[in-house]
């Protein structure tokens, strides 16, 4: 499998603000294992999932008992022949 991806996991219970810069072109996906969380002010609770396309930024807020894994992958193509 040839994707370019990142794989990012993060615990969030609090006040903790952070943000993922995506570089120019990528795409992400971010799953909530446990608790919840919000993503781009959008609250996600565990089991849910966000796919963030077009987006240079995402902000991370007000978790509660977060787990969470952030996918970062390049678009996918089509090779040229």
């Amino acid at each position: 499998m040839y994707q370019g991806a990142r794989v990012y996991a993060g615990l969030f219970d609090g006040d903790e603000e952070p943000r993922v810069v995506l570089p120019e072109s990528r795409y992400a996906y971010l799953h909530v294992a446990r608790g919840s969380i919000e993503v781009n002010g959008q609250r996600l609770e565990a089991g849910g999932g966000a796919r963030l396309r077009n987006e240079r930024e995402i902000h991370l807020g007000s978790g509660t008992g977060a787990e969470l894994l952030l996918f970062d992958l390049r678009p996918s193509e089509r090779p040229e022949y």
